[in-house]
């Protein structure tokens, strides 16, 4: 009996310097667990199940199908629930459920300088004043801009249950803009809210409101920008022409684990938290009913009562192919890569039967929905009519030893499928007759764009000097449109990653005035038409990401 214990003694022992039991290893009947830097044996069985089975009373499939019962109450007793802190704040229970709770806070001083056309011609072409019975008027700059903003606030719920592979995202933004014209700064809006299944790896399925995988851009987060902000021609090109969420379904491969990858897409296309019966104009010129006297001129109606175009949807298709290593979608690269990480992407997006059809002249009718296409710079197409878009993106990066290049190229095809659709947008009695309004028929014709971004992180994780340059023509067969961007940015973590670092950066914007844009004014005859619109922009922003 000595000499047997020994042996044990001995064999634990051998088994503990060769580092082979785990935090809890079974061991007959009972589990070896660590409590306070000690091994403790603790027996798992019901004594009074295995008296029972020693005794022949029960069989052993008995015996097994009650250790069963025991074991699952116990767990449901006592879930295993486990609070983290880990890029934000994570709760799990057990294997099956995950809670992960991130909160992004930008704060950012803005000033900016303009030149003296910004004064007088303005910008008539994108952030308009949209709503009510008027006409356009140019958005001007009288002086130069200090401001204090809270660019991004987002909250965001994500993780699993019942299932790893079963993932779930739910993100609020209470977002703020310089052009916040509704008061709207600061509510809380539905960002991101879809499920995913990843059971089968080279088939992930997303469904919800959710990023759309198009334009690279556009798909790495607001959290890993270089800048502060993204390039006009950058947010110009997105999918939608308004943002970079949509509502719909999406298909595509585990970019982790393959070289070469895809991403299909249906959407709503017309946005974030929006629908297509949202977006229609149908405002009748109607004879006045009070008094039920005879009818004596025109008379608008506030509402739209005629839905239209709901029945398309947009597509959108990605491919990338990884040259190597997995560059991923940040844009630096905060993680000094030892060895080349490099990828080339190409997108297309069909965006068909989008209502255009309305600019200012339509009082509150579908207001969120022009409003953030001009916010994405895409205004001088309202107005337009009802148009068919293709857009298509090429995309390079490549990652090396804290050196970063990002590049991307764009074209839309621009296509008028009606001007008219057979609606009356606007009451006939308030046309402009002015030959200063009034011009001839519009045709924008194409719209292209590119960029190029370099940096370099001369002190490794923690300060990165970067570079861009871009160009954009909003409109082909228009003259004086030209955008050109050039910026120079420092951003420093102090942490080693993108949760708590600064960001200072400074952006020269040239930006045509001229070129027509459907129902706008003014037009070629007004003094300084078409002259350059200069911004020199500078961004200082902390970044808070928990």
């Amino acid at each position: 009996m000595r000499i047997s214990g020994v042996w044990f003694l001995a064999i634990t022992l051998l088994t503990l310097l060769a580092g082979l039991p785990p935090l809890a290893r079974a061991v007959e009947e009972g589990q070896l667990q660590k409590k306070d830097g000690r091994w403790e044996y603790v027996p798992s069985e019901d004594p009074g199940l295995k008296y029972l089975l020693l005794k022949g009373i029960i069989t052993q499939d008995e015996y097994d199908k009650g250790l069963k019962v025991l074991e699952t109450k116990e767990r449901i007793v006592k879930p295993n629930f486990n609070i983290d802190v880990n890029n934000g704040l994570n709760i799990r229970v057990g294997s099956k459920f995950l809670l992960k709770m991130r909160l992004l806070t930008q704060v950012r001083y803005s000033y900016s300088t303009y030149n003296d056309a910004w004064g007088t011609v303005g910008d008539s072409r994108n952030e308009e004043i949209l709503g009510g019975q008027v006409e356009f008027r140019a958005f001007k700059r009288q002086s130069d801009s200090s401001q204090f903003t809270v660019p991004r606030a987002q909250l965001q719920f994500l993780g699993y249950a019942f299932d790893p592979d079963l993932r779930y995202n739910v993100s609020l933004a209470m977002d703020s803009t310089p052009f916040n014209q509704e008061g709207g700064n600061g509510r809380a809006a539905l960002q991101d809210a879809y499920v995913s299944s990843w059971h089968i790896p080279w088939a992930t399925v997303q469904v919800g409101q959710q990023r759309v995988w198009f334009n690279r851009a556009l798909i790495s987060s607001a959290a890993t920008l270089t800048f502060a902000d993204n390039m006009m021609v950058q947010n110009v090109f997105a999918s939608n022409l308004q943002s970079s969420r949509d509502v719909g379904i999406n298909i595509l491969s585990d970019e982790d684990q393959y070289k070469f990858n895809y991403a299909i897409g249906i959407w709503g296309g017309v946005g974030a938290n929006l629908a297509r019966d949202g977006t229609s104009v149908s405002q009748r010129v109607l004879p006045p009913t009070g008094g039920g006297g005879p009818s004596s001129g025109t008379t608008r109606t506030y509402n739209y009562d005629t839905r239209f175009l709901s029945g398309e949807l947009m597509y959108t298709a990605r491919v990338l192919y990884k040259i190597a290593g997995n560059p991923g979608y940040g844009q630096g690269d905060i993680l000094n890569s030892r060895t080349l990480q490099s990828a080339i992407g190409f997108g297309y997006a069909y965006d068909p039967a989008q209502n255009y059809l309305s600019a200012i002249r339509s009082d509150i009718v579908d207001r969120s929905y022009r409003q953030a296409v001009a916010r994405a710079m895409n205004g001088r197409l309202l107005g337009g009519g009802i148009y068919d878009f293709q857009t298509y993106e090429t995309d390079f990066i490549a990652k090396y030893q804290g050196w970063s290049l990002q590049a991307e190229g764009y074209y839309r095809h621009q296509r008028v499928r009606n001007k008219d659709a057979g609606t009356i947008p606007f009451d006939l009695s308030t046309i402009p007759t002015s030959p200063l309004a009034v011009g001839p028929p519009v045709d924008l014709g194409q719209a292209w764009g590119w960029y190029v971004q370099v940096g370099k992180y001369i002190i490794p994780r923690k300060l990165e000097l970067a570079v861009r340059y871009g160009v954009l023509d909003p409109s082909t067969k228009q003259k004086d449109d030209l955008t050109k961007e050039f910026g120079a940015a420092i951003n420093y973590s102090f942490d080693g990653t993108y949760n708590n670092r600064l960001v200072i950066d400074y952006s020269n914007i040239t930006m045509g005035s001229g070129g027509r844009a459907p129902d706008r004014f003014p037009f070629e005859n007004q003094p300084g038409f078409g002259r350059d619109l200069i911004e020199n922009r500078i961004n200082v922003q902390y970044q808070f990401y928990f």
